[in-house]
């Protein structure tokens, strides 16, 4: 009965979303147009395609719930120019010539999975303070002012700021952290992106030489005002990474602190050479997405480790600095852009065996199974559980070590007629490669993510999962991804097809298809990962199909 209830509470909360969507349809407030107001609203409901395997939890199985997933945004938009004439506190800016607007955007999300679903509703009663923090959210998304005046432009407030120009994974574009708790790879990049409180300006000199439309653009994101990084799924939700149950238990998030040592900022200069070639040199300090571990001991310890609850796991967001240009022109004989892109990242965290992970897998005490026994009973935790034969000897906390890392890459956009498929409309087509390289190689380096397929033994034949197992990194790594679309019905019926191909033997396929009849969005789309446990591969129980209805009015 308490489970229907929820249900019915969850099905009415869509539809009033959706009523809001569908009564406040975009419109001007003032006869000058320059007051708008918008509704968007969205549900989207998600089902596994695939069986969990070792380590995913909760352990949900083909057809089980794992996303109900609610958004309502508001939008105010505002052109101050009439205001200037009337309110005294505004005619300075009109003496100045001063142009302005603001932005207002209003951010509604509930994921209802956690009240329609027994698995899920289990996973926040285990947790609750965490999961009710996780499934909702009401927050002032955007909010910012626009000041221009020629050739000058000055926005400041929460915002988003993106330079690069890549497609389903990011190069250039790393300013604004990515929430990837809800749908990992599976989302869009511009549905995952956060805004950030930020001051960013930019000056157009116009013709400088052989450069047109040269321009100068820097931002600043005060670390005491917004030190915001991407949050880490709490453990059991739909998309948190593939961890053993002692990894959670001991594992402790760690953001950075609000203070100006942890600001962001960036500077870039951009122009147009031939009339036709876009390009651009920038430099930026950032955070990472995702944090990376290391193992920290609570006490000094001197001799064996016979306490390993003394050890802990902490993820820490380090920064880094990048330094890179992109480059994007038409060319009329093949009528398609050609994009390049290609980043120097100073001192990027990454995780090296045996340095992040020290009191693990360092030099140990051999043990027989006896006393391992022993030690397990009297601790709590089985030394084999964490992958060793015996007990550590004079161990350290763990280190982040970091290393210079070259990225780039190619890729094109065009549209072409495949007439069996399509008469009336072409297909767009866009393909990339990416490449990745880390100059100052060390063999060890590896994603901390344990293979769930990989176990020791010990003497007595025990079985217990080697935690230093992980899939390795290599010096250099790429990425194809391709991705094609066109439509039907007077573009009303838009299928996509878009694939992303990891060398090493991984895969990410992803089907949809969208109808439009206004203002509704009726969307189906399909995603799975296949392949080697390496890069995507990584989350490779997660195959899914989305359903989701949406208003995208104004």
């Amino acid at each position: 009965m308490r489970t229907r209830k929820r249900a019915w509470i969850g099905f009415w909360v869509v539809l009033l979303l959706l009523w809001l969507g569908a009564r406040a349809e975009a419109f001007y407030v003032d006869r000058k147009k320059t007051l708008s107001f918008n509704v968007r609203a969205q549900t989207r409901f998600t089902l596994r395609l695939q069986d969990a395997d070792q380590y995913t939890k909760p352990m949900v199985g083909v057809g089980d719930p794992v996303q109900w997933r609610n958004l309502a945004l508001i939008e105010i938009d505002h052109d101050l120019k009439q205001l200037t004439k009337t309110l005294d506190i505004l005619r300075p800016l009109k003496k100045l010539k001063i142009r302005t607007k603001y932005r207002l955007v209003g951010r509604f999300m509930y994921d209802a999975i956690y009240n329609v679903s027994s698995t899920f509703r289990d996973v926040r009663d285990q947790d609750p303070e965490n999961i009710d923090k996780f499934k909702q959210s009401y927050d002032l998304w955007e909010f910012y002012f626009d000041f221009s005046r020629g050739p000058w432009f000055l926005r400041v407030g929460r915002q988003n700021l993106a330079w690069g120009d890549t497609d389903i994974f990011r190069l250039l574009d790393g300013i604004n952290p990515l929430d990837n708790s809800f749908g990992g790879p599976f989302e869009d990049l511009d549905d995952r992106r956060i805004p950030l409180w930020m001051l960013r300006g930019s000056y157009n000199f116009g013709k400088v030489g052989p450069v047109t439309s040269f321009a100068i653009e820097g931002f600043w994101v005060p670390g005491s005002w917004d030190a915001r990084v991407g949050p880490f799924p709490p453990r059991g939700t739909p998309y948190a990474p593939p961890l053993p149950d002692d990894v959670w238990e001991n594992l402790y998030n760690m953001p950075p602190d609000k203070s100006l040592s942890n600001s962001r900022w960036g500077v870039r200069i951009q122009g147009v050479l031939a009339s036709s070639v876009n390009v651009s040199l920038a430099h930026y300090k950032t955070f990472p997405d995702s944090p990376m571990t290391k193992t920290v001991l609570l006490e000094p310890v001197e001799g064996p480790l016979l306490d390993l609850s003394a050890v802990r796991i902490h993820n820490h967001y380090e920064s880094y600095q990048v330094t890179g240009g992109s480059m994007n022109y038409w060319n009329s004989f093949t009528d398609a852009v050609f994009r390049a892109e290609v980043a120097w990242f100073w001192d990027h965290p990454v995780f090296i065996v045996g340095v992040n992970d020290r009191p693990v897998t360092g030099d140990v005490l051999p043990l027989p199974d006896p006393v391992l026994d022993l030690v397990a009973e009297a601790t709590g935790t089985d030394p084999r559980s964490m992958g060793l034969q015996g007990v550590p000897l004079n161990p350290q906390s763990g280190e982040i070590p970091k290393k210079n890392i070259l990225r780039w890459v190619i890729g094109f956009d065009k549209q072409v007629w495949i007439r069996p498929l399509n008469r009336k409309s072409m297909f767009f087509l866009t393909m990339q490669y990416f490449v990745n390289w880390i100059p100052d190689y060390d063999s060890n380096l590896v994603r901390p993510v344990p293979e769930p397929d990989k176990f020791g033994v010990s003497s007595t034949g025990t079985v217990y999962p080697d935690y230093r197992v992980y899939p390795k990194i290599k010096e250099i790594e790429s990425l194809f991804t391709c991705a094609i679309r066109t439509n039907y019905m007077s573009g009303a019926l838009n299928p996509q097809l878009a694939a992303v191909y990891d060398p090493r033997g991984a895969w990410m396929v992803q089907p949809s298809i969208q109808y439009i009849r206004e203002p509704f969005r009726f969307a189906l789309q399909y995603s799975a990962l296949i392949g080697n446990f390496v890069s995507l591969g990584i989350m490779r129980d997660r195959d899914q199909i989305a359903f989701s209805i949406a208003y995208l009015l104004g």
